[in-house]
């Protein structure tokens, strides 16, 4: 079926900017700071997963109203919801109705711009620092990190003539809405790739998953399983964050090494010492705290998403570098303690013999 005869009567397309703000985000504190401005919208699990999925502390969320931007040469309005987590993410979600009788066509045309344009990227940054100033005092430990992560979710609730999932998963070329790209026809490897991530519930709803967007159809409107993409996309990003801190931390620790490797002051290699340790204590907290907040047990609908997105965003392969990475650390940290050791025992034999000699000078001076 040509694509321009694909209608969409009514769906979102949720744009996801995700920040860490902090090493960890006092939610209570947050929701007396923002309790004016706090919407009803909550990160809800359906009760047919219940047991499926535990979330530890839910988030807060609150909107920010209405913003209209533009790229490149068309103008969007979009309804900006703000979510914080305990664990020093804030989710910005930009929520752009789709006009209905939009063709795919037409929304493969929209995506490209989205995809393209760096609009959303300047004015999330700007909203992130505005609400990071506004909930400061329920910050602990702010990052000073200037990445963040992206995602976007094509949540569509019906189209038009009866349009059925069977017939989109049969007529529909799906891949190039994920790719956001209307200039090349895809080849069938590729679009054999993005078959790899479907999921089904029931007969009308559908969800395919990519590495840097995702289709979801849910005739009812249940937000769920865009949640649950944007929580594995907030663990995606903690992990980068981690990666990039630990690089710095570690480049930061040989060159002080190198500079103080000829200094004869214990207190120069303790310093060092304590900061490795205390830094590897902190990655060990963070990876048991984001993993609790979330716990996926069994084979339910929902925990089978969030496992094929932690597959699609690769968080495992960034995840073994993190913990490559600590294993560094810890190693240096071990053998700066046994350095620490090594030059406090050859003080202790220096000040032995120092008051050996200062015996035998004493003496020969008293006789």
């Amino acid at each position: 079926m040509d694509s321009s005869q694909i209608k969409i009567k009514k769906g979102t397309i949720l744009i996801y900017r995700l920040f860490d703000i902090a090493e960890e985000i006092n939610i209570p504190h947050v929701e007396v700071i923002l309790q004016d401005n706090r919407g009803p919208d909550r990160f809800k699990v359906p009760k047919y997963i219940d047991r499926a999925i535990h979330l530890k502390k839910p988030p807060v969320t609150f909107g920010l109203g209405e913003e209209v931007f533009q790229v490149q040469d068309r103008t969007f309005k979009a309804d900006v919801v703000i979510k914080l987590r305990d664990f020093g993410v804030a989710s910005i979600v930009y929520q752009i109705t789709i006009p209905q009788g939009t063709s795919w066509k037409e929304l493969i045309d929209i995506a490209q711009r989205l995809e393209e344009g760096s609009e959303i990227d300047s004015l999330a940054k700007q909203q992130c620092r505005e609400i990071t100033r506004t909930i400061l005092p329920a910050l602990k430990k702010t990052s000073e990190w200037d990445g963040f992560e992206d995602y976007i979710v094509y949540f569509l609730e019906e189209f038009e003539n009866n349009f059925s999932v069977e017939d989109f998963k049969r007529e529909v070329d799906f891949t190039a809405l994920m790719f956001a790209e209307n200039q090349v026809r895809l080849s069938k490897e590729m679009k054999a790739s993005s078959s790899e991530a479907i999921y089904q519930y029931g007969e009308n709803d559908l969800a395919i998953i990519d590495w840097n967007s995702a289709i979801v159809i849910e005739p009812g409107g249940s937000r769920d399983v865009p949640d649950i993409l944007e929580f594995a996309a907030a663990h995606l990003m903690e992990m980068r964050y981690y990666d990039d801190l630990l690089d710095s931390k570690l480049n930061n620790l040989y060159d002080d090494i190198q500079k103080k490797r000829h200094s004869v002051w214990v207190s120069q290699y303790d310093r060092l010492y304590e900061d490795a340790s205390s830094r590897y204590i902190e990655f060990i907290e963070f990876i048991e705290r984001l993993e609790n907040s979330l716990k996926v047990v069994g084979d339910f609908y929902l925990a089978k998403i969030y496992r094929g997105a932690i597959v699609q965003f690769r968080v495992k392969d960034w995840q073994e570098s993190v913990t490559r990475k600590m294993n560094i650390l810890a190693q240096v940290s071990n053998l700066l303690q046994g350095e620490m050791n090594v030059r406090k025992s050859h003080l202790l034999e220096i000040i032995i013999v120092l008051l050996i000699a200062y015996e035998i000078v004493a003496a020969i001076f008293k006789s």
